[in-house]
């Protein structure tokens, strides 16, 4: 009998929300996929129940590789376990697998996206620091060794949607939609005195504590700018941003005829990450129903960089260019932490950023190779600034 064909994973951040919510898909769908990869940075006890679960061809764990006796692998069977630890996030990057998904957090995907890439691979990616920092890069391997970049961001997987079969030089813009976030409805005088608590509490969506902050501060939404455009080749000011609270339109195409097309579901994150596992087939019933009849009225407005001052600023580094918007990302990562730590407040994230964006505006493009040593530089100046 002939073996059974399975989609092989390798999932690059699996302990994350992203990464739980591949797996998930995969538990739907235990007769299409196979996982063969596993990467955690520091929950071990979910790796190693990941790892019994899905029994990965190869997992990376940062110490795992030459510390593992003092870790929760300590009494797995060495040979089971402690022999399929690779070396490095690039390393089970490069290893075989039919799709390799980035949900890792930060710069630290970047090199695993790259060895993905240089293999031919399919790279289904949610690492949002990544394809800021180097989207240029990524979709000039993708050309020249015939991988491919699937997006699994909400917004961006709906525009790819929209654009499909579409000849580029009639798109006139993309648009992106935005919740608003957690203190959306809070008045703008209170926001200085904002805890992590509060601003942790979003109102739509079940994400990480880094993205929810972002999303609290619009950051992410100019992240997101940054990436349509490195994604979908577009100019800073050809991709807008819209205030959405429902969360039902995902993202929107503007054509030159004056034709908007558009992608709506339930706002679940299942539908993103179904689109790239199956491309280019479609899942079944990845979300419910969208009933418009009972949501009755989709609300819209334009945002206000007054409530939303990080927005601002991740559209001015967008327009700066890459070494600006590496250095704001790596910034961003810094101020969340700290704001998180409690040791600056809400009001502060804005602040260090904008400083941030000033100091890099004029370095322009950067080479692969650079992109880290912009990140080390533009967090060293962050810390510098008063970020403790």
């Amino acid at each position: 009998m002939a073996e059974k064909k399975y989609v092989t994973l390798t999932v690059l951040g699996s302990t994350g929300s992203v990464g739980r919510q591949v797996l998930a898909a995969v538990d739907r769908h235990p007769d299409r996929f196979k996982v063969v990869g596993l990467s955690a940075f520091t929950n071990e006890r979910l790796l190693r129940e990941q790892i019994d679960k899905y029994s990965p061809k190869h997992y990376y764990y940062p110490a795992g590789g030459v510390e593992i006796q003092s870790s929760l692998f300590d009494f797995l069977d060495d040979e089971k376990f402690a022999s399929k630890c690779v070396g490095s996030l690039e390393e089970l990057a490069d290893h075989p697998a039919d799709i390799t998904v980035s949900a890792v957090s930060g710069i630290a995907g970047l090199w695993a996206a790259v060895a993905v890439l240089k293999r031919g691979g399919t790279l289904a990616i949610a690492n949002k620091e990544t394809i800021v920092c180097a989207g240029r890069h990524l979709k000039a391997l993708e050309k020249k060794y015939g991988g491919r970049i699937l997006p699994l961001d909400t917004e961006h997987s709906a525009i790819w949607e929209c654009l499909k079969g579409e000849d580029g030089k009639y798109v006139k813009n993309i648009i992106l939609t935005a919740s608003g976030g957690a203190l959306r409805d809070m008045p703008t005088e209170k926001l200085a005195k904002v805890t992590a608590r509060e601003a942790l509490n979003h109102p739509v969506w079940n994400m990480g504590k880094k993205v929810t902050i972002d999303s609290a501060t619009l950051f992410n939404k100019g992240l997101e700018v940054i990436e349509a455009m490195r994604l979908f080749g577009m100019g800073a000011d050809n991709v807008k941003v819209l205030m959405h609270r429902e969360s039902v339109i995902h993202g929107m195409a503007e054509f030159s005829d004056g034709s908007v097309k558009a992608l709506l579901s339930v706002p679940d994150m299942a539908l993103a990450i179904e689109t790239a596992l199956f491309y280019p087939e479609r899942a079944k019933g990845s979300v419910p129903d969208l009933d418009l009849a009972k949501i009755g009225s989709l609300e819209f407005g334009a945002p206000d960089l007054q409530r939303y001052p990080c927005l601002d600023v991740a559209m001015r580094a967008a327009r700066a260019g890459e070494g600006a918007c590496i250095a704001v990302s790596a910034a961003d990562e810094v101020v969340v932490e700290a704001f998180l730590a409690g040791t600056i407040g809400f009001s502060d994230i804005a602040a260090v950023l904008r400083k941030v964006e000033k100091k890099f505006a004029t370095v322009g493009d950067v080479a692969l190779e650079d992109i880290i040593g912009i990140d080390a530089e533009a967090r060293k100046y962050t810390y510098s600034i008063g970020v403790k």
